[in-house]
């Protein structure tokens, strides 16, 4: 074999062990040179720019003068604000959990919304007796337009609906807890509609208690309990994977008894 014939066969080794062809340096195809690795830092990575916070009138920073018409409430000593959200005769008082705020509220006060109701959000004082500031919210609302009025409200945010109820000087519509810790024989005198929804395994509002709270409200002139599976609290049922069947348990009662 000739010194040819063997620089040949080396080529086309050396062509073979780069994955190309003894053809490949007469005109075809190469292969691609690897990109070379980009030097650390020369390109910064795009970081998401923050959500500027409202720097007008607002409440907790999730609800402006966008969202509705917001105003002040003043009592013992203290000023906090709220928000009347949408147009129509039905108005739905909000009043949250201990730990929760008018930002958690919104996926239900925007659905209601949608469906042309009023919905009046509030930070609530945390005074004594906080369910007069439910019933000051009710007045207010009828005072705004709303014709019926159903008061509605997640854990102490519950209870203190049903309390509220029984001291306004015109009936409710309706009264809607979402894991309420209303306490057996709180319900012996409520005649308006009552709704309750909770998790299976919420511990802060045990299926047992609101069972006996249901047994107990046989004046109610129509009573509704609603147990969906997890452990989600009060406005947490709103977003997680049971939303949708709590947004619309809330949204089909107000409508059902919206006169």
């Amino acid at each position: 074999m000739g010194r040819h014939a063997l620089g040949l066969g080396a080529l086309a080794l050396l062509l073979a062990a780069c994955g190309g062809t003894a053809g490949s340096q007469a005109g075809g195809p190469t292969t691609p040179s690897p990109v070379p690795a980009r030097t650390p830092g020369t390109t910064p990575t795009p970081v998401a720019s923050p959500t500027p916070t409202p720097t007008g009138v607002n409440i907790d920073g999730c609800v402006t003068e966008e969202t509705g018409k917001i105003f002040d409430y003043k009592r013992g000593g203290t000023t906090t604000k709220g928000v009347i959200m949408g147009k129509g005769p039905v108005g739905v008082v909000v009043s949250y959990e201990r730990q929760g705020s008018v930002c958690d509220w919104l996926p239900l006060a925007d659905r209601l919304v949608a469906e042309g109701h009023r919905v009046l959000l509030f930070d609530r004082n945390n005074t004594a007796a906080p369910e007069e500031d439910t019933v000051a919210m009710a007045q207010r609302l009828r005072k705004a337009g709303a014709t019926k009025v159903v008061l509605a409200g997640g854990s102490m945010g519950g209870r203190l609906s049903l309390l509220a109820a029984g001291k306004l000087d015109f009936p409710v519509a309706a009264v809607i807890s979402v894991s309420g810790t209303i306490q057996p024989g709180e319900v012996d005198d409520l005649r308006a509609p009552f709704l309750q929804v909770t998790g299976d395994a919420d511990p802060e509002a045990p299926v047992d208690m609101l069972q006996i709270v249901y047994n107990e409200a046989v004046k109610s002139a129509d009573r509704q309990m609603l147990v969906l599976p997890g452990s989600a609290h009060a406005s947490e049922l709103f977003t997680g994977d049971q939303g949708e069947k709590a947004l619309s348990a809330v949204t089909s009662f107000v409508e059902k008894h919206k006169g």
